[in-house]
């Protein structure tokens, strides 16, 4: 296999069992996983945010399909890490919502975009 045939994969770097830490960065997170963390941000209060909804605002954005094991794998993730609740609405159908904690770090990263723009715009 060569270089160029290597792909990004949702495979974690760090053990998996270890439990969530509250110094989670935007940095320890995957681009999808920040996307995904995004989008149900997005998505809480208009409409129930079930994965399929999810699903369907990441693939307005992707240009290859989203698979669900992906999505699940990843809002399972997210719920490790504290940044995402699930709520059961029936023996099939879950909710998802961002936590406080994942507010937070959607707000801290917002507050970095904006530094990085203003500073940016003061240079030029």
């Amino acid at each position: 296999m060569t270089p160029d045939d290597t792909t990004m994969s949702d495979a974690h770097t760090q053990p998996t069992d270890e439990p969530h830490s509250d110094k989670t960065t935007w940095y320890d997170l995957l681009g999808f996983q920040r996307d995904l963390l995004l989008v149900a941000a997005e998505v809480n209060g208009e409409e129930l945010p079930k994965g399929l909804t999810l699903m369907s605002r990441l693939e307005d954005r992707y240009s290859d399909p989203i698979n669900h094991g992906r999505l699940y794998t990843n809002l399972s993730d997210l719920e490790e890490e504290g940044l995402i609740e699930t709520e059961e609405i029936d023996g099939r159908t879950n909710a998802y919502r961002v936590t406080d904690r994942g507010r937070e770090l959607l707000t801290g990263r917002r507050t970095a975009i904006d530094v990085a723009l203003d500073v940016g715009g003061e240079k030029a």
